[in-house]
């Protein structure tokens, strides 16, 4: 035998099936009609069974029941088309382990293009789809923080960016550009874009801060103005930290749109200063009291009325104390113990002593804040009331005065409006005309009382009075019951409201006893009252300095100014050119000596002439003497100026007359020893108060009187009845006039006497008593008018008998509708009840009435007022009158409404900010914990207080957060920590602890405030994301191979299908008669080279797989269904389950991967047959499908199974309720539904089972 003898063809097939057994590539051939007939011994290893297992179609038992159905479908449609066959399919090894294949195959084919034999091969693609599903799920998480992530910065109206020193700005989140009013679609902008968008007046400091940015690490919290391409203004809030990146430096940072809240920190400070401004303007001061005893808070005006500096800390209860005066001290201590003891408000009125001496009245209400019926504090403002409580104590003064002269002098005050025919008359004239006080006064009653001779005389009178509107005066006799006659002396002056009412005020006295000597002068008298009476006076006051604070409106109209350029020294304006020096100079002399005032001068008029006045200054004087106020009364006196050579003896018959009208006034002690003397009988008698004791009183009664005056006297003193007695009295140049005396005794609660008082008149000048007597009266009630509070009276019943006419005005109402009880019509409805109710109550106990209440004003507002009802006895102590003022506290009521939402809007800021806030003192106490934190440590406060915060940080973080909190607290720098603090349930949880001092305006730290924020979320976000990134790196990793084992399977197809070709021409070259030994061999050759060719490759191998997009068309539903029902039906194990149909209405094309979409299908039946256990008797399958409102077509597969444990993670990759299953199925078949725009989702069925939901878009 040759050695060069050809191989034969056993031996070349036998190498060939050698060669196709070591290649690492599963590879098998089938014939034209697809069964298979050969695999190589890679693929036989990998099955673990021998080849005649895997012969024909029985290889199919070794594919996943779930990827048959596409295996086999790819499979014919490439055998009856003869197209290469490409499919991913999973296939069991020999340790049942199933793992992803990719099957190739081409078809070989003769001369004449029949197909003659199919070559194929099977690549192991586990790893890679290991590494795509692992991929896909991290994108997907990523994609999920990131949507996340950017809706969170969306609602917290936060973007965030990164700033690169060299390049600038290289990143802007999509809400960042929105917040600057950009579109997202933007470029980022660069440094100087971003500084245009920047408010003028923060732009060279933001400038600055990028120059810091810049140079180097550099963190940074700031606030800053933009101005957004619209205009609009915003407040921005810019953080900033520096951040190493890949070697290099680089700031990254948020910025938060913090406008609202600057806004409303700008209206709280707004508000707060208003609130300040109103304490201040209204003398009202603010306080907190805590239990047991401490002041937590005073407000600076109230600090400012107890006259001590604002600067100072609350004054403690002993402090306090010792600022009230000594007799209310032991009142308010009590007063203050009872409202601790019974959690009580209080209302109180105290006076106080200032440091400088000066007595303040000070009217103190709190109300009590009560926590789970527990006092925790008492809130409450003090006012002061000094003007009102001295003004209050003025009128009582004059009202008393009034009274008990009319009654010594026999002289009544009556009010008559001829309009109504109303009459008003005082206790006196009751007695003069010798009524009872209960019957109601008229005009007939009147005429009845008169004499006869004087009704015709009297009727003329009044009726001129009523048809003229003039003021009146006459006389006339009053005939009484028992036939005695009285002369009467009646005057009336007339007034006349805006509404156009009329109304006569004026006096009646009894002249009976003194008619004759009253004739002598009263011609006289007639012509000095009408002189008078055609005199203007004007009338003003001024506050100690001096500078004017109230003209009369008669004074306004007189000088043609408004009420402002009066105010101050304005008024001094219309002083004549000559006169101005002179008059300021005197003006200003008697404010520095606090005498009186009085001279001439002239006063522009409104036309610009010029008219002389005379000035009369007398200042009012507070219980320490002090001068408290300025009264002024301005008289013209041009007339008199113009005629005073001619008047000269009138003047002085004038000034005596005025001299010699006011009474002469005395006290003795009990026993009658004189204790005053006014100055005027000092004048009179021309005797010092020691000479008039030291002499006797009665060395100046004329000789012949002394006797009957001595006894009267005595006798008054012995039987305490009054003392009456008219004589002569020696003035001091010697002359006796005669005078009325009377003296009545001052009696304490027992009736004792414990003084004596009387007073003198001079019977010549008893006219010009009476008009001092009728101008008191008058000044009395414009003073009434001009308070600023409305005055009222009542008889003792309750019925009002008297408003003033400011009252009236606020009201509307004429005196007529106010009287009796119709001023109650003005009384809120909701208030009315209460107050008749304490008005009624307080008349039965006769006890003063204090109470808040809402009146209607003339244009129908409500208006709030303070009233304060007082009663008025006589010496038996019965009430005889009730005196009542209404202090307008509207503004008052207002500030109250302010101070609650604002402490309500605090509260609801502090608790609505999702931080937990705290506050501490300078040196670290707690003082302040927020609701949220209390709740989140699960501690009351005084626990906390008692523990320590430190005990609730996590013991690794104590040391590092103490240190930093020490190191504030010692060098006042913001304090910065991140730590873990335990939850009430014991969990801790990461937090971002800040806080920053408050200072005073000396930069004295006075107090810290800070907020805790839970970024426990971000910290895990954090950790997740660094998970994330590593596992992505893993995934890449993966990946990379996988897509190499991809590139190797598509490079290798070419040569070992060249394989597998002269592989199979080598058979037929063997198979022919005779064998072909030369082609044989040549194709042998062939594939060697091939094998060759396949290994280089392998070695340089760089092409990367990328997977095929999804290859979509317009199918119908309920083909792809059935189709998906065949598929399953294949198995033996589940073609037995019934499965029924529920088709609702027309069901149109969707726009599908045919083949992608079956497999959902398959899978989710697959998993209901398998749910039910796959039995025919028990399972109940139901398909339904419809089309909802939103273009959907919804596919149901129903089961009765066992139902689901957790509806949504059972899409999860890996996630398997099968003993073997892999868990990828249904996360396949979401991504797939997914990916077509779908949705997928699972739900437990009511009666059991779980039905599956496949939305597909129309």
């Amino acid at each position: 035998m040759s050695s060069d003898r050809r191989p034969s063809v056993d031996d070349q097939t036998l190498r060939l099936r050698q060669i196709l057994d070591l290649s690492p590539a599963l590879i098998h051939t089938a014939m034209p009609d697809g069964s298979l007939d050969f695999f190589n011994r890679t693929w036989c290893d990998f099955f673990g069974k021998p080849v005649e297992e895997l012969y024909g179609w029985k290889w199919i038992s070794c594919v996943h029941p779930d990827d048959i159905g596409v295996l086999l479908e790819k499979w014919r449609e490439s055998i009856a088309t003869g197209n290469p066959l490409e499919v991913e399919a999973r296939v069991r090894r020999a340790d049942g382990e199933f793992r992803w294949m990719l099957h190739q195959k081409i078809a070989q084919r003769d001369a004449d293009g029949t197909i003659i034999q199919w070559h194929g091969t099977s690549l192991d693609i586990e790893g890679r789809k290991q590494a795509e599903d692992s991929l896909r799920k991290n994108i997907e998480e990523l994609q999920t923080n990131k949507s996340l992530l950017a809706e969170a910065q969306r609602l917290g109206q936060m973007g965030s960016w990164s700033f690169d020193p060299a390049k600038g700005f290289d990143h802007w989140s999509p809400e960042l550009f929105q917040i600057h009013g950009l579109e997202p679609t933007s470029e980022v902008p660069t440094s100087e874009g971003y500084l245009a968008l920047v408010h003028p007046e923060d732009r060279e400091f933001m400038a600055s801060t990028m120059n810091q940015m810049r140079v180097g690490a550099y963190g940074f919290d700031v606030t800053k103005r933009i101005v957004r391409p619209d205009g609009q203004l915003r407040y921005i809030r810019c953080v900033g930290s520096a951040s190493s990146e890949t070697g290099g430096l680089k700031q990254i940072g948020v910025g938060v749109d913090v406008t609202e809240h600057e806004l409303l920190m700008q209206e709280l400070r707004r508000r707060e200063a208003h609130l300040a401004e109103a304490q201040r303007l209204g003398h009202i001061g603010s306080w907190v009291f805590e239990p047991p005893g401490t002041f937590e808070y005073w407000s600076d005006e109230l600090f400012r009325i107890y006259g001590l500096d604002p600067g100072r800390d609350a004054p403690t209860l002993d402090e306090y104390l010792a600022c009230v005066h000594q007799h209310d001290r032991e009142f308010m201590a009590s007063r203050i113990e009872r409202a601790i003891a019974e959690a009580s408000g209080c209302d109180v009125t105290q006076r106080i002593v200032r440091p400088n001496g000066e007595v303040r009245y000070i009217r103190c209400v709190g109300i009590p804040i009560l926590e789970n019926g527990t006092l925790k504090r008492i809130v409450g403002s003090a006012i002061d009331i000094t003007e009102h409580e001295l003004l209050t104590r003025e009128l009582r003064r004059r009202e008393a005065y009034l009274a008990e002269a009319q009654r010594l002098s026999h002289t009544g005050s009556f009010g008559w409006k001829p309009d109504t025919g109303e009459i008003v008359w005082s206790d006196e004239t009751y007695r003069i005309f010798e009524y009872d006080s209960a019957v109601k006064p008229t005009l007939d009653l009147l005429v009845r009382r008169l004499h006869p001779q004087d009704r015709a005389f009297f009727q003329q009178v009044s009726d001129r009075a009523s048809q003229t509107g003039g003021d009146f005066e006459h006389e006339y006799r009053l005939l009484l019951d028992d036939g005695r006659v009285k002369h009467v002396h009646a005057l009336a002056h007339a007034l006349q409201d805006a509404s156009g009412n009329r109304e006569f005020i004026g006096a009646v006295t009894d002249i009976t006893e003194r008619k004759a000597a009253e004739e002598k002068i009263q011609r006289s008298e007639r012509e000095l009252r009408t002189l008078v009476e055609a005199i203007p006076a004007y009338v003003g006051t001024a506050l100690p300095d001096g500078s004017v604070d109230f003209m009369s409106q008669s004074w306004l109209d007189y000088t043609g100014l408004s009420r402002e350029q009066n105010m101050g020294w304005g008024w001094a304006d219309v002083i004549h050119p000559e006169d101005f020096d002179r008059v300021v100079a005197n003006l200003r002399a008697a404010l520095a000596s606090g005498a009186a005032a009085e001279h001439e001068l002239r006063c522009r008029r409104a036309d610009g002439t010029y008219h002389w006045f005379l000035y009369r200054g007398l200042p009012f004087r507070d219980d320490g003497g002090n001068i408290v106020k300025w009264y002024g009364t301005l008289t013209k006196i041009d007339a008199l100026k113009e005629t005073e050579s001619a008047l000269q003896m009138r003047e002085h018959e004038l000034l005596g007359i005025i001299e010699t009208i006011p009474s002469m006034l005395w006290s003795t002690s009990p026993t009658g020893e004189p204790t005053h003397n006014s100055q005027r009988l000092l004048e009179y008698v021309g005797a010092s108060h020691e000479e008039f004791v030291n002499r006797g009183w009665l060395s100046f009664i004329h000789p012949d009187d002394r006797e009957e005056s001595a006894k009267a006297f005595f006798r008054a003193i012995e039987t305490g009845e009054s003392y009456n007695a008219i004589h002569r009295v020696r003035r001091a140049d010697g002359e006796h006039r005669w005078h009325h005396t009377r003296g009545e005794p001052l009696r304490d609660p027992q009736g004792k006497i414990v003084q004596w008082y009387g007073l003198s008149i001079d019977i010549d000048e008893r006219k010009r008593a009476e008009e001092i007597v009728r101008r008191s009266e008058r000044e009395l009630r414009t003073l009434i008018d001009q308070m600023p509070a409305f005055v009222g009276t009542a008889l003792p019943d309750g019925s009002c008998d008297f408003l003033s006419e400011s009252w009236l005005d606020y009201l509307g109402f004429t005196l007529e509708q106010g009287l009796g009880w119709g001023w109650a019509s003005t009384i809120h409805p909701e208030d009315f009840d209460r107050v008749v109710a304490n008005w009624r109550a307080g008349l039965a106990a006769g006890e003063p009435v204090e109470q808040e209440l809402r009146c209607r004003r003339a244009d129908g507002t409500y208006l709030w007022f303070l009233n304060r009802d007082f009663p008025l006895r006589d010496d038996e102590g019965n009430i005889i009158k009730w005196y009542g003022v209404l202090t307008n506290i509207d503004a008052l009521k207002k500030v109250e409404t302010a101070l609650k939402m604002r402490e309500n809007e605090l509260l609801g800021i502090v608790e609505t900010i999702p931080s937990m806030l705290w506050s501490t003192s300078p040196t670290g106490e707690s003082t302040h914990l927020s609701q949220r934190l209390l709740e989140y440590f699960g501690a009351p406060f005084e626990e906390f207080l008692s523990r320590g915060w430190e005990r609730f940080i996590h013991p690794d973080d104590r040391e590092e957060t103490a240190k930093a909190f020490l190191r504030a607290m010692e060098t006042g720098a913001s304090y910065n920590a991140i730590n873990r603090l335990r939850r009430a349930d014991g969990e801790y949880r990461w937090h971002h602890t800040r806080g920053e001092p408050l200072r005073d305006p000396q930069g004295k730290i006075i107090q810290w405030y800070g907020l805790s924020i839970d970024i426990d979320e971000r910290k895990r976000a954090e950790d997740r994301l660094r998970d994330t990134s590593i596992r992505l790196s893993t995934a890449s990793k993966i990946a990379t191979v996988a897509e190499l084992s991809a590139s190797i399977a598509h490079e290798l197809n070419q040569p070992l299908m060249a394989v597998l070709g002269n592989a199979q021409a080598a058979k037929r070259w063997l198979a022919a008669n005779p064998p072909n030994l030369t082609e044989t061999n040549a194709s042998i050759e062939g594939v060697l080279r091939d094998i060759r060719s396949a290994d280089e490759t392998m070695q340089h191998i760089r092409a990367l797989f990328k997977s095929e997009p999804y290859e979509k068309s317009h199918e119908s539903v309920l083909d792809i269904i059935r189709e998906s029902l065949r598929f399953v039906h294949e198995d033996p194990n589940k073609r037995e389950v019934r499965i029924d149909w529920s088709i609702e209405g027309s069901l149109p094309p969707i726009w599908v991967d045919r083949i992608q979409t079956q497999q959902v299908f398959i899978n989710l039946i697959s998993n209901a047959i398998e749910a039910t256990d796959g039995s025919a008797n028990t399972a109940k399958i139901l398909l339904r499908a419809f089309v909802t409102q939103e273009h959907e077509i919804i596919v149901q597969v129903i089961d009765n199974g066992t139902g689901l444990v957790d509806t949504e993670r059972i899409f999860d990759a890996f996630m398997t309720t099968k003993e073997k299953g892999l868990g990828i199925g249904l996360a396949v078949s979401r991504s797939i539904v997914e990916a077509h725009g779908g949705r997928l989702w699972a739900e437990n069925n009511p009666d059991g089972g779980a039905t599956f939901n496949v939305a597909l878009p129309v």
